[in-house]
């Protein structure tokens, strides 16, 4: 005989949780309550596994919820919703922020578009005014030039016009033109002055040999090069000759020459 009594299982939910007002379940898999079922964060519901329990004498066994781990792609549908709000949040920030940006910018004034106009204004008028210059220039030599009925006033104006027109061509002939020092000409004089002077510096000799090395050429360059700055013992013993010279005497030295016959 077949026995139809209503059995009655109560609900565990391991290691996740149920929802309040969980009932019991009448059947051993549990189907008619796995909707109360809340599995832990990242973990799936796979179902209930069935447990006996001889000693309850309310219900006739107990059905404990089993879970698996969930996978990446169980993830990304279960949060897929997050994803969504996130992305819709931003996109409609972008657009306010867009939006508010184009608003109170400032606008271009209306003038500078019709700037283009106005120049071309003035330049029409600049126009008409270098036109009514000129035709006042063309006009006046017409009036200067008519025929006057004295011949005696025609002659003295032939006399004046010449005179006018000469006196700033000669006066600008005549201005001479400034003359460019000559770097030679320098180079001597430096020379010399540091020579008279008895300068006892090698740096001032050296200084003036770089300034003048490319420019100038002859005998006092080159016995700035070859016997003063030769080497510095060479520059020690040669100003040591130098100072035996008394300062008369070599104020009238002005050739290499004599320079080299008072330091022998």
């Amino acid at each position: 005989m077949t026995d139809f009594t209503e059995r009655h299982y109560s609900i565990d939910p391991g290691k996740g949780k149920k929802m309040a007002g969980c009932p019991y379940s009448t059947f051993e898999d549990g189907h008619d309550v796995q909707d109360f079922i809340i599995p832990p964060k990242g973990y799936v519901f796979t179902g209930f596994r069935f447990d006996p329990n001889a000693s309850n004498q309310i219900y006739d066994g107990r059905l404990i919820a089993e879970y698996a781990k969930e996978s990446f792609k169980q993830r990304i549908m279960t949060n897929l919703w997050k994803f969504i709000l996130i992305f819709a949040i931003v996109v409609i920030v972008t657009l306010v922020v867009i939006l508010a940006v184009s608003v109170f910018r400032n606008p271009k004034p209306k003038h500078t578009e019709k700037e283009p106009e106005k120049t071309g204004q003035s330049i029409e008028t600049n126009k008409i005014e270098d036109n009514s210059t000129t035709a006042t220039f063309d006009e006046t030599p017409a009036v200067t030039t008519s025929t006057p009925a004295n011949p005696k006033v025609e002659s003295k104006v032939d006399e004046i016009v010449p005179t006018v027109n000469e006196t700033p061509t000669a006066q600008i002939e005549e201005t001479p033109k400034p003359a460019a020092d000559d770097p030679n000409t320098l180079f001597r004089q430096e020379f010399w002055e540091l020579i008279h002077s008895r300068n006892p510096s090698m740096d001032a000799y050296t200084d003036l040999y770089n300034n003048y090395r490319t420019k100038v050429s002859g005998e006092e360059f080159d016995y700035l090069r070859f016997i003063i700055l030769k080497d510095y013992v060479s520059f020690k013993a040669w100003y040591d000759k130098l100072k035996t010279v008394s300062e008369s005497q070599l104020q009238s030295v002005e050739t290499i020459d004599a320079l080299r016959n008072k330091i022998q």
